[in-house]
């Protein structure tokens, strides 16, 4: 009979990277239900997925070290379930629903969640037949209040800490060490690289520590405004990250990167001649692609323009523009003026960018791009129109 068994929990996600918020709520529903066996379920892609997130295999490996950290790892209920990661496809919820009632029939079958996620449940594929076949668990989570008249659920005992998993990957993506992770999950990152750890290492080798800072500074401002501009955080982290990686180079290692695309690029051929260190962003377009294997065309075009602007640059180009310039490393008073104006108007903030580049280009007397006056150019035409 059903009422005499005990019951079964669920507890899907991406765990990327799994933190305390995730750890907390189990042991709570651990306490409370006192289950027959209790399934955390990693996705192998979720249909949320980030630009790059961490390989399943890691977040498998970061999950079994949260678990041990925590005590968990050697219940004997609790079990890191393949079935999601076996179909190497998104998988929604309702199926995994639909496996584990199958899977233990006539048990009491919970599917646990903190208040966060409650609000979005009914935009979830099926949720009428994950609630006919399972009952909702709830840890109550700061500023997520289940609202009344909702989908009925079961609460769990205590208040639980905010999971923001894309801040704490916002940390992480700056070799931050957040402290909503357990120790050992953190050291895991660190010496497997995730979360553009390798990227990181790489640059590092690279770049003076002052040039590396400024990238550092450059990356987290990208990522704090990546979502108001409609962009990945992680990919605004990389690109970010990336577009002084030619900086530092010498003169003849430079040249070498910039030749093939010197040949069909008369704006790189005039760079050359005329302001040869301009030219470090068309070489970290081709030296992100040789040393940091990057393929997709909006990070290597955000490198390539990052100095220069040019028109019809793409919303990561822009962000990475401003962000090279307005980041909280740089001292001058106007940028701080433009960062604080990409909290609240990006575009906006982006023209700004543009005319305090030209500006302080004209006032040394020197060569000025002609790519950052059509620039200004295109931005006014837009405007005026």
């Amino acid at each position: 009979m059903a009422e005499h068994k005990k019951p079964v929990i669920i507890y899907g996600g991406s765990f990327d990277p799994p933190h305390r918020g995730h750890i907390e709520l189990a042991a709570a529903a651990l306490r409370q239900l006192r289950p027959a066996a209790f399934y955390f379920v990693p996705g192998f892609l979720t249909p949320f997925k980030e630009y790059s997130p961490a390989p399943y295999s890691g977040r498998l490996a970061m999950l079994r070290a949260a678990l041990a950290a925590a005590g968990l790892g050697d219940r004997a209920e609790v079990k890191i379930s393949p079935f999601e990661a076996g179909r190497r496809r998104v998988v929604y919820s309702w199926e995994t629903v639909e496996h584990f009632r199958r899977l233990h029939p006539g048990a009491p079958l919970y599917f646990l969640m903190g208040s966060d996620c409650l609000a979005a449940f009914g935009s979830w594929r099926r949720p009428d037949f994950i609630l006919a076949n399972a009952r909702l668990l709830v840890g109550l989570r700061p500023g997520h209040a289940p609202g009344r008249g909702g989908y009925p659920f079961t609460r769990l005992s205590g208040r639980f800490p905010e999971a923001d998993s894309t801040a704490i990957r916002e940390q992480l993506f700056l070799g931050r060490r957040p402290a909503r992770l357990q120790p050992a999950v953190n050291y895991l990152i660190a010496k497997k690289g995730f979360y553009l750890g390798r990227e990181r290492a790489l640059l590092k080798r690279l770049l003076t520590p002052a040039r590396y800072d400024h990238s550092l500074h450059t990356a987290a401002l990208a990522a704090a405004l990546a979502p108001a501009a409609g962009v990945q955080p992680q990919k605004a982290a990389l690109a970010a990250l990336l577009h002084d990686c030619a900086r530092d180079l010498a003169p003849a290692a430079l040249r070498r990167l910039c030749l093939p695309a010197a040949r069909r690029d008369a704006a790189l051929r005039e760079t050359l001649r005329e302001a040869p260190v301009l030219a470090h962003a068309w070489a970290g377009a081709a030296l992100a692609a040789e040393k940091f294997g990057v393929t997709d065309p909006e990070v290597l075009e955000a490198v390539k323009f990052h100095a220069t602007g040019a028109p019809g640059m793409g919303t990561l180009a822009r962000l990475v523009y401003l962000c090279d310039m307005a980041n909280q490393g740089r001292a001058f008073r106007e940028a701080g003026l433009v960062r604080r104006l990409a909290f609240i108007d990006f575009e906006a903030a982006f023209r700004a960018a543009n005319y305090v580049k030209l500006v302080y280009a004209f006032a040394g007397g020197g060569w000025v791009h002609p790519l950052s006056v059509q620039l200004w150019n295109s931005l006014q035409e837009k405007k005026s129109g």
